[in-house]
């Protein structure tokens, strides 16, 4: 695994207060692997996902379009993704040491706890902006305004032969371009 983050994702990393122990590092790159082109990490924490069958640790990420949960394991990485459409709040139930933020909505509810208080509010904070900024219709476009596929395309080309992407992570973004 490469050390080097997108830009974003180092820059939602510099910003937390808690930075990824190396049991959690292998979900950054799941995460670089599963943006979308025009996708943006906006806010991460470290935290525990509260199902009602296990918890797992990984990383929790705010981005312009959906709220993602990453565990990644020795053996397999697992998931948990809710589009931003489908959420209607978040709130923080703070503890002594950690706090826990859950969003809810009319079909996904998402719990991460034992989030550093920083982390949770910071995270929470950014949140219900963009929520407030949907509900006054001022969500900013998610595809790249006036590109076309192939503009998106000869853009990722670009990225990959400076060295920004990988030509396996090119391969995954032409994909999700042309399959959508």
């Amino acid at each position: 695994m490469s050390d080097i983050l997108r830009h974003d994702i180092a820059e939602a990393q510099d910003r937390m207060s808690a930075k990824p122990p190396r049991s959690v590092k292998k979900a950054l790159s799941v995460l670089a692997n599963d943006l979308g082109l025009s996708e943006k990490v906006l806010r991460m924490a470290v935290g525990l996902l509260h199902t009602a069958a296990l918890q797992q640790s990984g990383i929790l990420a705010l981005t312009n379009r959906r709220i993602l949960f990453i565990h990644a394991g020795l053996v397999q990485s697992q998931q948990v993704s809710v589009p931003l459409d489908a959420v209607t709040g978040v709130a923080i139930s703070k503890g002594p040491v950690y706090s826990t933020v859950k969003t809810t909505g009319p079909q996904s509810n998402v719990i991460v706890g034992r989030i550093t208080k920083a982390d949770a509010e910071s995270f929470a904070s950014e949140l219900r902006s963009l929520l407030s900024n949907r509900s006054q219709g001022l969500t900013e476009t998610l595809s790249p305004a006036g590109l076309d596929v192939a503009e998106q395309l000869e853009r990722l080309a670009a990225l990959r032969d400076q060295g920004v992407l990988t030509d396996v992570e090119f391969e995954a973004q032409k994909t999700k371009l042309l399959g959508s």
